[in-house]
């Protein structure tokens, strides 16, 4: 093999390298950028899934929802004062006891009654606040109140 065969078989094997490098470098961003992409189609705001989380306490019998003993329906929004204790918050939601800071914790006060109720663990680090109009059911009389939902996201 001549010094001309020679150089050109150097050349396409430098060739062949930096294409490699190069082909290599453009899968790898088209799979990044795919990635990115994805898990931007999937992000929900922390706002909303606490929002979701906590339409528990106001629409689910388990929780504090009032339910008629007779017919067995559940009216969203109505809260059964005797209902509204630690026990059923309990029942209703609790997080782990070593790894639940870093779930959602929320804390519930009663605005017109003057009750509050927290999470297994809440440390009052106060995230955000939502808000919910609710009815209170004590004893026979129906009363206008406000729910307010103290969010903690992570510790």
């Amino acid at each position: 093999m001549n010094k001309r065969g020679q150089f050109e078989v150097a050349r396409k094997t430098i060739y062949w390298m930096m294409a490699g490098v190069v082909i290599t470098i453009v899968v790898v961003s088209f799979a990044m950028i795919m990635a990115s992409y994805k898990s931007k189609l999937n992000y929900v705001p922390e706002k909303v899934r606490a929002e979701l989380l906590s339409l528990r306490f106001v629409s689910t019998p388990e929780c504090f929802t009032y339910q008629d003993e007779i017919t067995e329906r559940i009216y969203p929004r109505i809260i059964d004062l005797n209902k509204f204790n630690k026990e059923t918050l309990f029942r209703c939601y609790h997080t782990e006891t070593e790894k639940g800071y870093k779930d959602y914790n929320f804390r519930l006060y009663l605005v017109g009654e003057n009750k509050t109720l927290k999470t297994n663990n809440y440390f009052y680090k106060d995230d955000f606040t939502l808000f919910k109009k609710v009815i209170v059911k004590k004893g026979g009389e129906l009363v206008k109140d406000e729910l307010r939902i103290y969010v903690q996201t992570k510790i």
